[in-house]
């Protein structure tokens, strides 16, 4: 863990080429958008959200923060310098996943966004399972071992990085029950051959097929989502 942590000390998107910032900024997007929707319906299933506790696993400088701005939330990650540059001033911890600093049956919903495929998977799950309430919800997004395309900017890395499928999380002996299962972002690498300019166009054009594409290729997309209930 202390390469990921000295990786991510240093990580800063400021310092990245503009192609790979629109390319990001737009997998940033497709992500967003579908947790909001499934966030949504987490909480309105609840009766009572009044104490819901939600814990961001992983949550960097703070790119998904409008997610659960609005939920008791606390949020945790390996990187002090990442933290720092998170704009909220409380409920910021510094912690490692395979070692949560938190009680058993803690969180609501714990969020996990492209984490697990940097660190040892299942301790790291079964310290989410740990801290999560019976029933409470693990959102997970991973970089997909199983998507039709392979944009380096994601796979590329100089630390641990292992690309995981959903066969992955349902062969576990961990008592998670997976209730939502979706893929996104199936844009072809050669199109990073355009200027940024005429990239942000493509994107724009590109967000509605890729949609459309998910529901096609259900888990073929870069980036595979799970919502996984604790039993």
């Amino acid at each position: 863990m202390k390469e990921v942590k000295d990786f991510y000390d240093s990580w800063n998107p400021n310092n990245f080429p503009k192609y790979m910032k629109c390319i990001i900024n737009f997998a940033d997007e497709l992500i967003f958008e579908e947790l909001k929707k499934l966030i949504k319906n987490i909480v309105n299933n609840e009766n009572d959200n009044k104490d819901f506790l939600v814990l961001d696993c992983g949550c960097g400088y703070g790119a998904f923060y409008n997610l659960t701005k609005d939920f008791n939330t606390i949020y945790l990650d390996i990187s002090l310098n990442l933290l720092k540059k998170f704009k909220i001033k409380e409920r910021k911890v510094c912690g490692n996943i395979l070692n949560l600093p938190f009680k058993d049956n803690t969180f609501d919903l714990v969020l996990c966004i492209n984490v697990l495929e940097h660190v040892d998977y299942l301790k790291s799950l079964n310290e989410l399972y740990r801290v999560l309430k019976n029933k409470g919800h693990l959102i997970v997004v991973v970089v997909n071992r199983d998507s039709l395309t392979k944009e380096e900017i994601f796979n590329d890395f100089r630390i641990f990085h292992k690309p995981l499928s959903y066969k992955d999380f349902e062969e576990t002996n961990i008592n998670f029950k997976i209730v939502y299962l979706s893929s996104l972002y199936y844009l072809p690498p050669i199109f990073k051959i355009f200027p940024p300019v005429i990239l942000k166009r493509i994107l724009k054009y590109w967000k509605p097929l890729d949609k459309r594409l998910s529901k096609i290729f259900k888990n073929r997309g870069q980036f595979l989502i799970l919502d996984m209930v604790k039993e």
